[in-house]
């Protein structure tokens, strides 16, 4: 079977965007059905299980597909091999639910190899190569490794710019991911040119309020913030936020960032509504903290990560107070 057609019932649905409310729990549980039905052991199996890990990823439950994917992944290696690109690109999904847990080392790792895997491929569609040069791109600037991440994150363009359509979600998360880096690099004009482009893509190829442009949104009125440009940052991170407030889920990365950033811009103008997002962030956290099973150091780490939020809720209270 070709590599191509292999991939394709993982990548499309790896890449799938976050449904409305209804959908989405629809998706769960016919994704969920397909595992029920799939015989054990068979890669009809393995692949209902990537398929669910990666619904579960689109709405931030990253903890709950690591175990799917590491499943998926024994069994993709029994199949093909440790240099298979099936298995490579297994393990490349799991390394964006390490990253998600804050295990950038271990997914680095992972990434880099997946990608040399990848590349080396003939076969593999080069838009799903791009994706996972992305990813790698983006664990290396959490790892403060920006030179890398840019020469990553540049290969991927250059590879989707030449071989697929301008609106791929591959070259829209790249320009994205390069933004980022240019952003931590205080490279904000560069930063903000490749952040418009990709917000642009995000909308056209997923609308004005999904998933993905959220987090377009949030990355460019981010960059804009740290250029000391918070009054245009603002009306992108408000968009953000409603967003996520339509959806009423609150405890992935993206929705506690938003409303955070958010949060952050308004308290000193507004400080009755900053604390209203940071309310909104805190109780994702609150929910994140919840679902560990104890207060070990992957708890730890992440309340250590998100206590900026719990200050600014408490600023924000006290500058009401001092106003009455």
């Amino acid at each position: 079977m070709a590599v191509a057609l292999v991939l394709s019932p993982i990548s499309a649905h790896a890449t799938q965007a976050v449904p409305t409310p209804d959908p989405a729990v629809k998706a769960e549980a016919d994704a969920r059905a397909a595992l029920a039905a799939a015989p054990a052991g068979s890669e009809e199996h393995a692949v209902a299980q990537v398929v669910l890990a990666s619904l579960l990823q689109s709405r931030g439950r990253d903890r709950e597909a690591e175990p799917l994917l590491r499943a998926a992944l024994v069994a993709a290696l029994r199949f093909e091999g440790v240099d298979g690109p099936r298995a490579a690109f297994i393990s490349a999904r799991l390394a964006v639910a390490l990253m998600a847990q804050d295990r950038a080392v271990e997914a680095e790792a992972m990434l880099r190899r997946a990608a040399a895997i990848l590349t080396a491929t003939p076969a593999v569609p080069p838009d799903l190569v791009a994706s996972v040069l992305v990813d790698h791109g983006l664990v290396l600037a959490m790892l403060e490794r920006h030179g890398e991440a840019e020469t990553s994150l540049r290969r991927a363009l250059a590879l989707v710019d030449a071989g697929a359509a301008e609106e791929s979600g591959a070259l829209s998360g790249a320009l994205m991911a390069l933004g980022l880096g240019m952003m931590g690099q205080r490279r904000y004009a560069e930063a903000e040119a490749m952040l418009r482009r990709s917000l642009a893509l995000h909308e056209k190829q997923f609308g004005r309020d999904h998933f993905e442009t959220r987090k377009a949104l949030v990355a460019l009125g981010m960059t804009l913030r740290e250029a000391g440009r918070a009054g245009e940052a603002e009306p992108y991170l408000r968009r953000a936020v409603y967003a996520h407030a339509l959806t009423g889920i609150w405890d992935n990365i993206e929705a506690i960032t938003a409303a955070a950033v958010m949060g952050d811009v308004t308290r000193r103008r507004n400080p009755g509504e900053a604390r209203v997002f940071y309310a909104r962030a805190a109780l994702g956290v609150q929910r994140r903290l919840a679902s560990h099973r104890d207060y070990g150091p992957a708890a730890q780490a992440e309340l250590r990560t998100f206590v900026p939020i719990f200050v600014g809720q408490v600023e924000a209270a006290w500058r009401i107070g001092a106003a009455r």
